[in-house]
């Protein structure tokens, strides 16, 4: 720990969570408004979140990348359309540096519990290593794709070939000449496949349920086009606008239930779908039977190449069990595998979840959500006062950038901060939580990730805690005003000051 962090009788006026997209973002604006005794606190030695930890071949947004960026600092000299996971890193990086952020990180510390006391109004921070560290604020900005998720599939760890997951990706692993199995079919999936076809012996890809996959149109920016966005930033801020202006208009449309739309679309899908794919067996083995957006739609403009290729294949029997050599399949077929790639996703639901947080009354948080997670505009939940999320439940995005919304809950949070001044505490009242939910959910019901398919999107009981129902502009418009009556202040001593 550095000489600042070991001085543990200071209070903090926050303490931000995760030194991603979100932690970052926080982090700047809390210096911009004069808030400048905090701490960062990153489990990982390096800054970036999701973009830190997923460096495995072919990692990339499927977000344009001049709309996966703060608005606050434009980067005129992306590469490409859709930029690489280093560059986005890098992106982080210069942030971290260009706002002096980089004296309030610590890294490598991974935080266990959060306790509210209430006759202080202060959280108590406690870290793996015994250090506890007080503080009036707290911002979470854990984002959901960092926590693994592997399926316990019987006989894995006997399994005495070389494994991953694509999040934990060993690169001094050579997949040169080798027969690599990829178990699974998605985001990250697809942009391993590709590479890894390129240099593999074979790879057999597991696929559990196909994927609508729409080409990427993906390219080099020219230098001139960059000149272009250097020289004038009001051409960036446009060129901003018209991507997220057609996510919202006509990507979004997509999602709603029973979309005429989305019928079409997903018609035009298969059908390049079919048009790249050779084999018609295969064909059949790629096209959905849900439909278009009840699962995440997926962009890529090499994957259906690399399945023409001959050492690829696509199985889609059902894994019975894992050996020592590889897969064998419910049908009973085995496949030797030098190298298994779980390209399985994430717990996005156990990442809410994975502190022990209490709050008013000895009640915790994992209790609370008992019955699904929830919030009040994603970022507050009743009974814990000045704590905030900035990805917390019911933002995330089908067809939008997080960064964006990244940025609008910040902004709401810093104005909350703004709102109980030193000494006093800032919670939502339960009502007004409980209300937002009853609409929030209302509006799931007319929303394609309820039209029957099995996605990451529902938990255990059908509910959806996880994605936002409406466009970026509406997410933006939501939390431009805050209601004071919507929350409850208290000082110190514990007396209201507003609100109820």
């Amino acid at each position: 720990m550095s000489e600042q962090n070991s001085n543990e009788s200071t209070t903090l006026d926050a303490l931000i969570i995760g030194a991603g997209f979100s932690g970052v973002c926080a982090a700047i604006k809390l210096l911009e408004n004069g808030i400048r005794n905090f701490r960062v606190y990153e489990k990982s030695a390096g800054v970036g979140g999701t973009w830190y930890d997923n460096t495995y071949p072919g990692a990339a947004c499927d977000v344009p990348s001049h709309f996966y960026c703060y608005s606050f600092e434009p980067n005129p000299n992306w590469s490409r359309i859709y930029s690489p996971q280093a560059e986005i890193q890098q992106y982080i990086e210069h942030c971290v540096d260009k706002y002096d952020v980089r004296p309030h990180l610590v890294h490598n510390s991974n935080l266990t519990s959060l306790v509210y006391i209430e006759n202080a109004a202060v959280w108590e921070a406690v870290f793996e290593d015994g250090q506890r560290v007080r503080a009036r604020h707290v911002i979470s900005g854990a984002g959901g794709l960092h926590k693994p998720s592997i399926p316990d599939f019987p006989g894995r760890d006997s399994y005495a070939g070389v494994s991953m997951h694509t999040a934990r990706w060993d690169h001094s692993v050579d997949l040169q000449g080798k027969n690599v199995a990829v178990i699974g079919s998605a985001a990250s999936a697809i942009q391993v496949i590709p590479e890894a076809a390129k240099v593999a012996s074979s790879v057999t890809v597991f696929q559990r349920t196909p994927n609508y996959i729409v080409p990427r149109g993906d390219r080099d920016y020219s230098d001139r086009e960059k000149r272009r966005f250097a020289r004038w930033p009001w051409f960036g801020r446009m060129y901003r606008w018209i991507i997220k202006t057609r996510m919202d208009v006509l990507l979004f449309p997509l999602i709603k239930k029973d979309s005429a739309r989305g019928v079409k679309a997903a018609s035009k899908i298969n059908q390049h779908m079919r048009a790249s794919v050779k084999d018609s067996d295969l064909q059949n083995k790629l096209e959905p039977d849900y439909a278009l957006g009840c699962k995440r739609i997926l962009l890529s403009d090499d994957l259906y190449a690399a399945f023409n290729r001959d050492n690829v294949e696509v199985v889609t029997d059902g894994i019975e069990a894992i050996d020592a050599t590889g897969i064998a399949t419910r049908s009973g077929n085995h496949y030797n595998a030098d190298i298994i790639v779980y390209a399985t996703g994430f717990d996005i639901e156990g990442h809410l979840k994975s502190l022990n947080i209490i709050g008013e009354n000895g009640r915790s948080l994992n209790d609370t959500w008992e019955n699904g997670s929830e919030a009040f505009n994603g970022t507050c939940v009743a009974g814990f006062p000045n704590y905030f999320m900035i990805t917390g439940p019911n933002t995330g995005v089908a067809t939008t950038s997080v960064v964006y919304m990244v940025e609008q809950s910040v902004d709401y949070i810093i104005r909350l901060i703004g709102l109980a001044n030193s000494g006093q505490s800032i919670a939502v009242r339960k009502d007004v939580q409980d209300n937002y939910n009853e609409v929030l959910q209302a509006q799931m019901c007319d929303r394609v990730w309820v039209s029957g398919c099995k996605s990451w999107y529902l938990d255990e009981n059908g509910r959806i805690s996880t994605l936002y129902p409406n466009n970026a502009g509406a997410f933006k418009k939501q939390l431009r005003h805050i209601n004071a009556a919507d929350y409850v202040i208290h000082d110190a001593a514990g007396s209201a000051a507003s609100g109820s």
